[in-house]
């Protein structure tokens, strides 16, 4: 059995969840191949348990932990060159590889490729609509762009197998006309939490103290992170903890962040769900696949969406109401305030019964395997339609 994974590149969390589904895979038999660009890539590469092949790029623009959907948009005035390029060079990846299924997480441009190619393909996705007119509202060139992505996501989501979204049921909207196809299966796991060792244990592992309050800072590898984790080091002096972890990703060089005892610096970590659960706080923009690893582990977490990014507010938003996240604007973070809000956290003692109750909620689901189980079923309707061809 060969699987083709194609993630898209921005940020890691794309990626991630995709290696959780690979590492299945191979435990239940396939060759698994991925293709990516960006910061996917590139962790891909540096982990060097897969061939990946590179894709061509796609950027997203802004600074200071901000999105500027419509300087992203002006720059993107030769979008459809490089549509037209993901698709020739998809389809080349696709011919050499000859996958009997292609898994597309947030790609939109696969499912077309496999269209044409008569390749089954299943769609990975927590965004199946988008809201970012609503942050220009007097800009009807926006509203217009929205409206026509919207119909385009729809619409080439419906040439797809099946639609995977690794999240709790109802968590997001689906369009009328994608609900039959789409399937709720919970997060896409590396590791199950309940077969985590135990806090102690992991601690020690990594040489940490049992006593030890340790924060994990996490910036899922763009750019947007750099503010926050500038902030964090400017207020680790006073912040009552430790140690801080601070994960960069692979295209932010840590450099800028002074030495010190107290922080510890890591540009990617292979077991990042042990690195959750042995600490006392997570920080991180609001990643749907970090959002879904803190959820499922019970971790407090400081949430720090990106800026007008309308996905990430809506991560965070549906983090909020379990009770064991805080969800904070960049734009209106200061030194003292951060200080403040990370030392209540640490030291709220009335958080150890929410943190159980979302462990129990998302506990009822096993993402990874159901996903697996959808990837198979497919695929092995591919074979089998061939095969009956061969026998006519």
């Amino acid at each position: 059995m060969k699987v083709l994974m194609m993630p898209c590149g921005i940020g890691m969390g794309h990626v991630s969840r995709c290696i959780a589904l690979a590492e299945k895979l191979k435990e239940r038999g396939a060759n698994v191949v991925f293709a990516s660009y960006g910061s996917g890539y590139e962790m891909l590469v540096k982990s060097e348990n897969y061939e990946t092949i590179k894709l061509p790029d796609i950027k997203f623009y802004g600074n200071g932990g901000e999105l500027d959907i419509k300087y992203t948009a002006k720059k993107s005035i030769d979008a459809p060159f490089i549509f037209l390029k993901s698709i020739y060079n998809e389809s080349k990846i696709i011919k050499r590889f000859k996958p009997d299924i292609v898994v597309a997480d947030s790609h939109y441009s696969v499912p077309i490729t496999c269209k044409v190619l008569g390749i089954p393909c299943i769609m990975v996705t927590n965004e199946l609509t988008l809201d970012f007119a609503e942050l220009y509202p007097d800009d009807k060139t926006i509203e217009y762009l929205e409206n026509g992505l919207k119909r385009f996501i729809t619409d080439v989501s419906n040439q797809c197998n099946a639609i995977l979204i690794p999240d709790i049921e109802d968590s997001i909207e689906v369009p009328p006309k994608l609900k039959d196809m789409t399937i709720f299966t919970g997060p896409f796991l590396k590791k199950t939490p309940d077969n985590l060792e135990n806090k102690i244990k992991i601690r020690k592992k990594y040489g940490f103290n049992e006593n030890d309050k340790i924060i994990l800072v996490t910036v899922g590898g763009s750019d947007f992170g750099k503010r926050l984790l500038r902030l964090i080091y400017n207020a680790s002096e006073y912040i009552e903890c430790n140690k801080i972890v601070m994960i960069t990703g692979p295209q932010i060089e840590s450099n800028f962040i002074p030495d010190s005892d107290k922080i510890i610096k890591k540009e990617f970590l292979e077991d990042i769900m042990e690195w959750m659960k042995l600490s006392d706080l997570a920080i991180s923009l609001a990643g749907h696949t970090t959002t879904m690893e803190l959820a499922s582990l019970g971790v407090p977490n400081i949430l720090v969406p990106i800026d007008n990014h309308p996905e990430q507010f809506k991560n965070a938003l549906n983090m909020e109401k379990y009770g064991i996240s805080l969800v904070k604007k960049i734009k209106e973070l200061n030194t003292a305030g951060f200080i403040e809000d990370i030392n209540k956290l640490l030291n709220d003692n009335d958080l150890e019964r929410k943190v159980e109750i979302t462990r129990r909620k998302f506990s009822e689901y096993k993402g990874t395997e159901e996903a697996v189980n959808i990837i198979l079923k497919h695929a092995e309707s591919k074979k089998q339609y061939f095969n009956e061809q061969i026998l006519l």
